[in-house]
């Protein structure tokens, strides 16, 4: 015989399903009873998040900030510390007849303790290193002989040459370019095989210079 609680089932069948369906009430009841605990405990006993102060924050903040700007400083500083390498031109000044050895116009940049001007006609090395060296001449008059251009060291040390147009010509240019290691205390000079400066064309047309490398 059936039972639900203390309750015994009758054998009719009316009375077993009016009894049953009573009994699976009281057992649904019971479960929902069981299964809602659990969520009441879950809202209860968890613990809320810590807060925190308004001076935690904001030290984060000024955390974050900082690290943020300490690759931007530092790049800043190697700037400043590096602006670049030192690199000396000159032009050649018009020329005249009275010009021995060739007038240039100078123009360094981040040379101070490297290299420095003389005279408007060399360049002193104030720091040994590697440098590049390089010179272009061009000419507007007929050459009576072969038309050359030289780097030298003083007094008489040649340290690059070059030899262009075949005398005949109107109009030519030669030019050249080497890396050589230079000694503190080396005077460098730029001279040409012609001894008329007339025939060179001055300005952006005949150079020399260096830079460190």
């Amino acid at each position: 015989m059936l039972r639900c609680g203390n309750k015994d089932l009758g054998s009719s069948s009316s009375a077993f399903r009016n009894r049953g369906a009573a009994c699976i009430s009281t057992l649904a009841v019971s479960r929902l009873s069981v299964m809602e605990g659990p969520d009441l405990l879950e809202n209860g006993n968890i613990p809320q998040k810590r807060k925190f102060p308004c001076f935690q924050v904001a030290l984060v903040f000024i955390l974050i900030t900082i690290s943020a700007l300490v690759p931007v400083v530092f790049c800043l500083f190697h700037l400043k510390q590096a602006p670049g390498p030192c690199w000396a031109h000159g032009f050649l000044k018009k020329p005249s007849h009275s010009e021995v050895p060739m007038l240039w116009e100078w123009n360094l940049e981040h040379c101070d303790g490297v290299v420095q001007k003389d005279d408007d006609q060399y360049l002193t090395i104030k720091k040994s290193g590697n440098y590049f060296i390089y010179a272009q001449v061009h000419h507007v008059k007929s050459m009576e002989a072969s038309f050359a251009v030289e780097l030298y060291k003083m007094p008489n040390i040649s340290l690059n040459k070059a030899v262009g147009s075949n005398m005949g010509d109107v109009k030519g240019s030669i030019n050249f370019g080497r890396p050589i290691f230079l000694q503190e205390g080396d005077k460098l000079g730029c001279r040409v095989n012609n001894k008329y400066l007339d025939s060179l064309e001055p300005g952006d047309q005949t150079y020399w210079g260096l830079y460190k490398i």
